[in-house]
């Protein structure tokens, strides 16, 4: 057994009476130094696991106890130090993310909603294709999702049926391409027994996040979602944290897990604001090894100051914010769904690659992270390209497949880019940007500071207002980032087509140029031993990007 593996220790018993879900068993492990509690679970075929997620090497013992023991069993075992290339889960430092042992995490996310209930083939496509791309988190949803593009039943469900429910079946019209927006709301369709899961359906889903993390991939889980026609939107509250529950003790140890009470939790009408914050409350408690956690929008943000939540899990355009969401909660702001690269009819979904290009470079220059999707239209010339697994309506967005988008590559040019940095990087606005998010007093300190010919304009945003100014920067912001010790700054130019830029460098030391082609994915050092104020030739064409590293 190795550190930020996870350690599994197993037992034979008959089966529970009762609840299969949640049973009497926990072990306390220790280390000499530290102490986890942690609850087992009952794994089917008479069988009862306790799973250890070991931050560190060295001499552990364990006592594990319960009514589905003969009584209390003890062990002492030892964990060797990290194999080559494991660090660890990943946590928040501030407005960064890191691994356990220290290592910087750079999140590249891509979305996979209904990943686990697709067909094996489909499967091993989408697993094919995750291995040759920057992507290292992906957003996958535990209940399978009922949506456009989307309408297969899995081959298991996480619960076995109630008696009530026994003989149900769901039907979806064939060759439909339009699904409910809401979500079913008739009490009659809950007929899960969620004291009794589904242990095929659990070891299917284990195996997915095994394959993840082989690949160095993030699983970002959500929890809940609203697009359902199974019956999981809504589940009573008592069903929903028995579901945690026993979700809890079977997954918390794996290493790479992160949890998303929800996507679009605004949009699950079945659950109270209270709901949300006991299932919240529940997630973070029951967590021995405390993974990542945060709640997702669609409309109406999550309140992210909650101590429980750890990062920003944002569903929006708006990425000139990151610098002010970064100051305002003091954690990791990651942008996770702002729109697709594609060319379905709904808006969310029509993206250009340059379109997704360009919002990937607005959010990781400011410090932020940024999560992709695709969507190309089924029975498009890309989309036709999905024939290997014989599937229809496949869309990579909610099923897998395989990617068609330009964006990917241009993607892991910006992650080579961003991974060899000194630092993580965080915002630092220029030109206009400084501007946002500010208030009229503090526009007004920064102003005695400004050249007399730039007075006036500067003057001017103040006279706006909050509300008018900030709609105006918006459209004028220059994005902007700087590692914490000033050793790189990164200047993305977006759509400008200038000649020259000109950006402002410490004094106290001297700066490597590079610029930085985001779209054809070139770079060239043009200027070295500058500092202070510096003007930069550029080409004239838009999506050029200016590094400055210290030298």
């Amino acid at each position: 057994m190795r550190q930020y593996e996870m350690a599994e220790f197993e037992w034979n018993a008959p089966a529970p009476k009762g609840s299969e879900a949640q049973i009497d068993l926990c072990a306390v492990f220790t280390d000499g130094e530290k102490e986890w509690t942690v609850k087992g679970f009952y794994a089917g075929n008479d069988t009862y696991k306790v799973r250890f997620l070991p931050e560190r090497p060295g001499r552990y013992s364990f006592t594990a106890t319960g009514s589905v023991l003969d009584g209390p069993i003890s062990g002492i075992f030892t964990i060797e130090p990290a194999a080559e290339g494991k660090h660890g889960p990943v946590r928040a430092d501030g407005i960064h993310l890191r691994h356990a042992d220290g290592t910087w995490f750079y999140s590249f996310g891509t979305t996979v909603y209904a990943l686990a209930h697709q067909s094996e083939a489909l499967m091993a496509e989408t697993f094919d294709t995750l291995s040759h791309s920057p992507f290292n988190k992906v957003r996958l949803c535990v209940f399978p999702k009922h949506y456009n593009y989307n309408h297969n039943n899995p081959k298991y469900y996480a619960f076995k049926r109630s008696k009530a429910g026994e003989g149900l079946t769901f039907e979806v019209e064939e060759g439909s391409q339009v699904a409910p927006m809401s979500e079913v709301t008739d009490a009659s369709v809950n007929n899960w027994d969620v004291h009794h899961p589904c242990y095929e359906f659990w070891d299917a889903f284990e195996n997915k996040l095994k394959k993840l993390a082989a690949l160095g991939i993030e699983a970002d889980l959500i929890l809940f979602h609203p697009y359902d026609r199974w019956g999981f939107a809504t589940m009573p509250q008592q069903d929903n944290l028995v579901y945690l529950d026993y979700l809890l003790r079977r997954l918390s140890a794996f290493p790479n897990v992160w949890w998303s009470l929800a996507n679009e939790y605004d949009l699950c009408r079945a659950k109270s604001l209270e709901d949300w914050n006991e299932i919240e409350e529940f997630v973070a408690a029951n967590d021995p090894f405390h993974h990542l956690l945060s709640n997702h929008n669609c409309l109406k943000p999550w309140d992210w100051s909650r101590p429980n939540v750890t990062h920003v899990s944002w569903q929006s355009k708006q990425m000139y914010r990151v610098g002010e969401l970064q100051q305002k909660f003091k954690k990791p702001v990651l942008f996770d769904e702002c729109r697709y690269e594609g060319t379905v009819p709904e808006s969310c979904g029509n993206l250009s690659c340059r379109q997704m290009t360009q919002h990937f470079w607005h959010v990781t220059t400011c410090g932020g992270y940024c999560t992709h999707g695709e969507t190309f239209f089924p029975g498009t010339k890309e989309a036709e390209l999905n024939t290997a697994t014989g599937e229809s309506e496949v869309v990579w967005w909610a099923r897998g497949g395989r990617l068609h988008g330009e964006s990917p590559a241009r993607i892991a040019f910006l992650r080579s880019v961003i991974e060899n940095l000194p630092g993580p990087l965080e915002a630092a606005p220029a030109g206009l940007g400084a501007m946002a998010g500010k208030s009229d007093d503090e526009i007004r300190a920064f102003l005695a500071g400004v050249p007399d010919g730039y007075r006036t304009f500067i003057q001017g945003l103040i006279d706006m207002g909050p509300a008018e100014r900030d709609k105006f920067l918006s459209v004028e912001f220059e994005f902007a980032g700087k590692t914490a010790d000033d050793s790189a700054f990164l200047f993305y130019k977006d759509s400008q087509c200038c000649s020259a830029a000109d950006i402002m460098l410490p004094q106290d030391g001297t700066y490597r140029i590079e610029l930085l082609d985001t779209w054809e994915m070139t770079r060239e050092t043009v200027m070295s031993g500058v500092s202070g104020m510096t003007r930069v030739i550029m080409p004239g064409k838009p999506y050029m990007a200016i590094l400055a590293i210290r030298e």
